[in-house]
């Protein structure tokens, strides 16, 4: 499985403490974000600048052990797929088949 780099880490905002990552392909706000261990950083919380070279304002998780951000490649994270219920699918099957008729 390959990882996809969407940009370089900058520094960490003095106001809120976000991580301002320079990007170098298209992401969207609420994107699950990784290091490059694969370990969860946080979401995008905020793109902007220009549009030949925007920039990301990343929320990090609480409490993770960021350092110096300057340089680091910033990748997209990894969601779980969505597990869903087959007996709730099932009846809500047999529901709709009862009602079609």
């Amino acid at each position: 499985m390959e990882k996809t780099v969407i940009g370089r880490g900058m520094h960490l905002s003095k106001g809120n403490g976000n991580l301002i990552v320079l990007l170098e392909s298209e992401t969207r706000i609420g994107m699950d974000i990784a290091d490059k261990e694969g370990r969860p950083m946080g979401k995008v919380f905020d793109v902007f600048g220009p549009i030949g070279a925007p920039y990301a304002s990343i929320r990090l998780i609480e409490g993770y052990p960021m350092g110096n951000p300057s340089g680091k490649l910033i990748f997209k994270g990894e969601r779980p797929k969505r597990q869903y219920d087959k007996r709730r699918n099932r009846r809500d099957r047999k529901r709709r088949t009862r009602h079609s008729r």
